[in-house]
């Protein structure tokens, strides 16, 4: 009886072929080293009631908030405008209205308030922009969470998006590629 062993060198070639196999069967998302996904912050369902409340809510001129600071806002296009409002916890409420009469000398303007944002954690060094705008589009129809230097106009690191709706002043989360916001102390 005659033994045969396999030489070394097979045995380095089939364990090659095999590992070569492995990899090719290994889905490309497992190839790529992603970064940590941002934590999700999920609002207190009290808080987005209080939100939600405002919605469909007329005014005239200003709508001011008991415990909120009014950070300012103003048009997206006509006739949707934007609102920040701030809460001693740091929480940020955008409101989206719409127009629904024009002011006229001395007359103040009315609104109706179509869509609430509530934001109530930011990522360190963070602010939320109502400045923002997309690709080409120059309109600032866009809300970003936005981080940057001091020295540039427009923000890219941008972790968090929305978009205000021109036709109806709903917002909605979008993916944040290609936002950039107004740097607010430029």
């Amino acid at each position: 009886m005659v033994k045969t062993r396999p030489t070394l060198a097979y045995l380095a070639f089939a364990v090659a072929i095999l590992a070569g196999l492995a990899l090719a069967v290994t889905p490309a998302s497992a190839k790529k080293k992603s970064k940590p996904a941002e934590p999700m912050v999920e609002e207190s369902a009290e808080d987005m009631v209080f939100a939600k409340s405002f919605i469909g809510k007329t005014y005239d001129d200003e709508l001011p908030i008991d415990g909120w600071d009014d950070l300012g806002g103003g048009l997206v296009s006509p006739p949707i405008y934007v609102h920040e409002y701030q809460r001693e916890d740091g929480t940020l409420l955008v409101l989206t209205s719409k127009e629904t009469t024009p002011q006229k000398g001395d007359t103040q303007g009315s609104y109706v308030v179509l869509d609430a944002l509530l934001v109530s954690k930011l990522r360190p060094g963070a602010v939320l922009s109502v400045a923002c705008v997309q690709g080409d589009d120059q309109t600032l129809r866009f809300i970003g969470e936005a981080k940057g230097g001091d020295q540039k106009e427009m923000w890219t690191d941008i972790s968090r998006a929305w978009e205000i709706s021109l036709a109806t002043g709903a917002i909605t989360s979008i993916k944040p590629k290609g936002v950039k916001c107004t740097n607010p102390t430029f």
